[in-house]
């Protein structure tokens, strides 16, 4: 490790000036630093503990994989030479064998003729049921004659000697010679025939069964290239060798003691040469051994040792890469959102970070957009209601007249109409009384639907009077609404709008509806005119200016309409206000949509 103590003074000082300094003052060196150390440092760690543990773990690899092959290949080489004991044993469950290798009468010609053909038959039966056998042979010892078929043909033959052939050995329990004499690498399996009657050995069966029925399984066990596997007998010989005639890179006569003695479940033994994988089979009469070169191991910890060395400098170059990328990734938004702060700091609230980021640091960025447009929208809303104010101050100013006296004057002339039996004019004064009443009251911003409605009747009265009954109007009222809240002077603006633009220059009737009902959770106030409609250019720039209340009306005679719609948006949010529907020569309706509430819920 680094001892900067040690270190000439102009050197450390360099050092701390360039470089620590440096990082200690930069987030983005001291990320870059923190990645490195904690990606590189752990991986060369990681590479030097594999490459003094990859030799061990491989070789456990190689013991715990050949391990089970063995023992399956044991089972198997097993299964195979008792399923060979039993086409011997199946040939001596016959009742006429017995008798017809027992029949001594040469003189009676047909007699041994028709044993013959059976004892051939016997043999033809069963060397042809099974593919692997090499010869299949009936001994009978009171003839001294040999039955036997092979692949070239039924031969018949007297044996004067037995001395080197598999009938030597007849006796109660059943003979199994596996050696290595022969070219043919076959074994040969051997029982007695014995007579019931006096437990005579009458003869014997025998069968060379070629090794190649446990060729499938060598070709399992063979997974490495250069491994070889061999049969054995409990001498030690090779009793089948598969791979070509190629000497055994172990001499299987000195560690042959060590296989027969070994434990039941001891499968292996490491040897200078290699490692050598055993399993005994049937009956321990024959051992299936698997031979690994220690050469190939070696080979096989040089590979991993080698991919480990070129991935570990590969995984360093990208370590690099991948920290200098996150650093810059990481600090670029942090720099970029302090510069934007600087900007706010200097009153400059335009200010916006574009990110399609959605991690920790991009939802930073979007707060941080989405509050100064919060601010700057407070700011113009506060600027905006401060002017509202001091207008509607000016205009108070202007229509100061006393409520109550211009009431009273109205009371007045009601009361010298009808002493002159002038009822007319009377129900006219009495409705526009009403109607300075209701504005001039003081029940607050919001009223009731019903007095709302009540408002309109007396304003429609009076329209109706005006122009001589020119108008026809229907108000409906859904029962149960009566009770919700709306914004005083709602409709008003809007019916007026329709006699003043809608039936100026209509030809023919007027007609006029006003319809109050409950929609879910909102309640909906339909205003339906037969006028003049409204022109499509026109009708666009009306909605679009609805739309967005923020920029100043630019359509004359549409000032009602923007002040329903500004106070519907104030008091329920921009969910809801106004929708307009409108087609020249057709009308014009008008759907005011704010929610059932019994009362201003602030």
């Amino acid at each position: 490790m680094l001892n900067i103590k040690r270190l000439p003074n102009r050197v450390r000082n360099y050092l701390h000036q360039k470089i620590f300094r440096k990082i200690g003052a930069n987030i983005r060196y001291k990320l870059m630093f923190l990645l490195l150390s904690v990606m590189i440092v752990p991986l060369l760690i990681l590479i030097i503990f594999s490459i003094n543990v990859s030799q061990s773990n491989y070789e456990k690899e190689v013991i715990s994989s050949n391990e089970s092959r063995i023992v399956l290949a044991g089972k198997y080489v097993d299964e195979k030479l008792k399923e060979s004991d039993k086409i011997v044993f199946a040939s001596l469950i016959d009742e006429k064998l017995i008798p017809s290798i027992s029949q001594t009468n040469d003189e009676n010609v047909p007699l041994n003729f028709s044993t013959l053909n059976y004892i051939k038959d016997k043999l033809y039966s069963i060397y042809y049921r099974n593919e692997h056998l090499d010869r299949f042979s009936i001994y009978a010892k009171e003839k001294s004659t040999v039955y036997s078929i092979t692949e070239e043909d039924f031969k018949v033959s007297k044996i004067a000697n037995l001395k080197g052939t598999n009938w030597t050995k007849l006796g109660v329990n059943p003979h199994y010679l596996f050696d290595s004499g022969g070219p043919e690498q076959n074994f040969s399996l051997t029982r007695s025939i014995i007579r019931f009657e006096d437990r005579k050995i009458v003869g014997g069966v025998s069968i060379d069964v070629n090794w190649n029925i446990v060729d499938s399984v060598i070709e399992m066990l063979k997974s490495e290239k250069e491994s070889s596997v061999y049969l054995l007998n409990k001498q030690g010989q090779i009793v089948y060798n598969p791979n070509n005639n190629k000497a055994p890179a172990v001499d299987f006569k000195k560690i042959i003691k060590q296989i027969n003695n070994s434990k039941k479940n001891v499968y292996y033994l490491k040897d200078k040469k290699g490692y050598i994988f055993f399993q005994k089979a049937f009956n321990n009469q024959v051992t299936i051994v698997k031979v690994i070169p220690k050469t190939m191991i070696m080979n096989g910890v040089t590979k991993t040792l080698v991919y480990a060395i070129i991935i570990g400098v590969f995984s360093i170059i990208l370590t690099i890469f991948l920290s200098i990328f996150i650093a810059l990734r990481t600090t670029k938004p942090i720099i970029q959102l302090v510069d934007a702060m600087h900007e706010v700091e200097e009153n400059n609230f335009d200010v916006r970070i574009e990110t399609d980021r959605n991690d920790e640091i991009g939802l930073l960025e979007k707060r941080f957009t989405s509050m100064v447009f919060r601010i700057n929208e407070l700011i113009e809303k506060e600027y905006k209601s401060e002017i509202a104010t001091k207008e509607a101050q000016f205009k108070a100013l202007q229509a100061q007249i006393n409520p109550h006296f211009l009431y009273n004057t109205l009371q007045l002339v009601g009361g010298m109409a009808v002493a002159h039996n002038a009822e007319r004019i009377y129900r006219v004064i009495s409705a526009l009384s009403d109607m300075f009443r209701y504005i001039t009251g003081k029940q607050g911003d919001m009223v009731l639907i019903e007095n709302e409605i009540e408002h309109i009747k007396n304003y429609l009265y009076i329209q109706n009077q005006r122009f001589d009954g020119k108008i026809e109007t229907d108000i409906f009222v859904e029962e149960g609404t009566e009770g919700y809240k709306i914004p005083m002077l709602t409709i008003q603006p809007l019916v007026e709008n329709a006699f003043n633009h809608g039936f100026e220059q209509k030809v023919g009737n007027w007609k006029l509806s006003v319809e109050v009902q409950k929609v879910f959770d909102d309640i909906e106030i339909t205003i339906t005119d037969n006028g003049v409609g409204i022109p499509e250019e026109k009708l666009k720039s009306l909605i679009g200016q609805i739309n967005n209340l923020s920029q100043p009306f630019k359509i004359k005679g549409s000032i009602g309409i923007k002040n329903v719609a500004a106070r519907i948006g104030l008091y329920f949010g921009n969910d809801y206000g106004l929708d307009i529907f409108s087609e020249v020569d057709n009308g014009t309706q008008i759907v005011i949509r704010i929610p059932a509430k019994a009362q201003l819920e602030v």
